[in-house]
């Protein structure tokens, strides 16, 4: 529910955001939504952590050590990101940020008012983020994630609504940020009512020396997450400083159309994540290895469907979606889809890395491929325009992450070898490879690759009841 929401948002708004705004100041809301987003790094990877160690406190029923946690927390998902705002209100007040974006269309006040308004949002989200998944650690995932669903599903009618209404980047704003306080008030009040021992509207056991403790073992999850960051908002940042805020809208929403493949594809082996944990525990490498083997060719023959149909019909498709309202460039379209078909391979490939808690190199690892990917995106802009900064995206996953998880995954046990790895990509490769010179050949193509996904696949899996075990 929550993954189709989240698709309907991204498919929904972005028309409607060019209908109501145009394409140049929605560049501009672009740029500035994705420099307010470093502000969510302030929590600095602690999140997963406190609720992991929430989570560990309840199974044991230390209900006096859950609360500790909760309280330190909550109290430090509150102190730092407001020290944290008002911090960035007062620099960006003094230092205007839009000379910089080359943000034109949109005054000065306006821009300032605005980043304040989605750096709030941060504030409340922070906090709002650890209440909601209290009812993760306290075995009440459904009515957690309804919480969730229904936040995502207030955000896409106040959003839409506004837009329709043609509404300016203020008011879009606020709404952008009632639900997340309304779902912090409901979490709040609904968790104090049903959970009284917690004692959560009191935070009183909050313990500043507990919460430094937290610090270390968060840095791990802090460097994945600020590696994505940099990624995801610092390529936007990065053509709206070299190509200027129409770029920017081509970018994002070709980019948006990669990431739906990929939303498919992170749904397909998050859930298997328990599944390969519990595998990897009692130490079963060949149901792991057969596993994972499905993972990775269900990822693969996906992707190779996927870049087939953008490929010859992206175009069709793209005007369709945004009713022509921004100029279609199929060069720019097929970089990214080259950008994707690498990527969906290693994005696979370390999953099972940290469904096994052996993330710590391969964090280390995507930090320093997004820097290297910055880098290089900027370069290729700087020379090549748009089309230069996906090669440099492109680039910068080649050289680091594209070879280096693979061989993380080999550190984890001998079976996935060079040999493994290079019998999964050869069917894969060649049927792009054939796909794009000799398209009347797809019929069959997909027929072979149908086959070489079932061979994978033994019969057990296939079985319902080794499925049900798997969700």
């Amino acid at each position: 529910m929550g993954q189709a929401i989240n698709i309907a948002s991204k498919i929904v708004l972005v028309p409607l955001f060019l209908l109501a705004w145009g394409a140049d100041i929605y560049g501009e809301w672009l740029l500035l939504s994705s420099m307010v987003a470093y502000l969510s790094l302030t929590e600095m990877g602690s999140h997963l952590y406190i609720v992991n160690r929430m989570t560990q406190a309840y199974a044991y029923r230390d209900h006096d050590q859950f609360r500790k946690i909760l309280h330190t927390g909550l109290a430090l998902f509150l102190i730092i990101p407001v020290a944290v705002f008002i911090i960035f209100v007062t620099v960006i007040i003094f230092f205007n940020p839009a000379t910089l974006l080359h943000i034109n269309q949109t005054s000065h006040g306006t821009v300032v008012l605005v980043l304040a308004i989605l750096a709030f949002q941060i504030v409340v989200s922070l906090p709002q983020s650890i209440l909601l998944r209290v009812y993760f650690a306290v075995e009440l995932l459904p009515r957690g994630v309804m919480l969730i669903n229904c936040m995502q599903l207030m955000n896409l009618i106040f959003l839409a609504g506004g837009l329709w209404g043609r509404w300016g980047m203020v008011p879009i704003a606020i709404l952008q940020l009632i639900p997340y306080g309304l779902l912090a008030g409901v979490a709040l009040l609904d968790l104090n009512r049903k959970f009284p021992q917690f004692k959560i509207l009191s935070l009183r056991e909050a313990d500043f020396s507990f919460g430094l403790s937290f610090v270390k073992p968060s840095l791990h999850f802090f460097l994945v997450q600020l590696g994505q960051a940099f990624s995801l908002q610092g390529t936007v940042l990065v053509v709206g400083m070299v190509t200027g805020p129409i770029q920017v809208v081509l970018f994002s929403t070709m980019r948006t159309i990669v990431n739906l493949i990929r939303s498919f594809l992170d749904q397909l082996s998050h859930a298997a994540w328990p599944e390969m944990t519990r595998l990897d525990a009692q130490q079963d490498i060949d149901k792991f290895l057969v596993l994972f083997r499905v993972i990775l060719r269900s990822a693969l023959m996906a992707s190779v469907v996927f870049i087939t149909i953008f490929h010859f019909f992206g175009g069709f498709i793209y005007h369709f979606w945004l009713r022509k309202t921004v100029p279609f460039q199929q060069p720019v379209m097929d970089l990214f889809l080259i950008y994707m078909a690498q990527f969906i391979f290693w994005l696979t490939c370390s999953h099972p890395l940290l469904a096994t808690n052996r993330h710590h190199t391969l964090s280390k690892l995507l930090f320093a491929a997004s820097i290297l990917t910055i880098a290089l995106a900027y370069l290729g802009g700087r020379y090549l325009g748009l089309p230069g900064i996906v090669l440099g995206m492109i680039i910068g996953d080649l050289v680091l992450p594209f070879w280096a998880v693979p061989y993380l995954l080999r550190g984890y046990h001998a079976c996935f070898s060079f040999k493994f790895f290079a019998t999964e990509m050869v069917p894969y490769i060649g049927s792009l490879v054939i796909l794009s010179t000799i398209p009347w050949l797809a019929p069959i193509v997909f027929v072979l690759l149908l086959g070489w996904w079932l061979k994978a696949v033994p019969g057990q899996i296939l079985r319902l009841d080794y499925w049900r075990q798997l969700k």
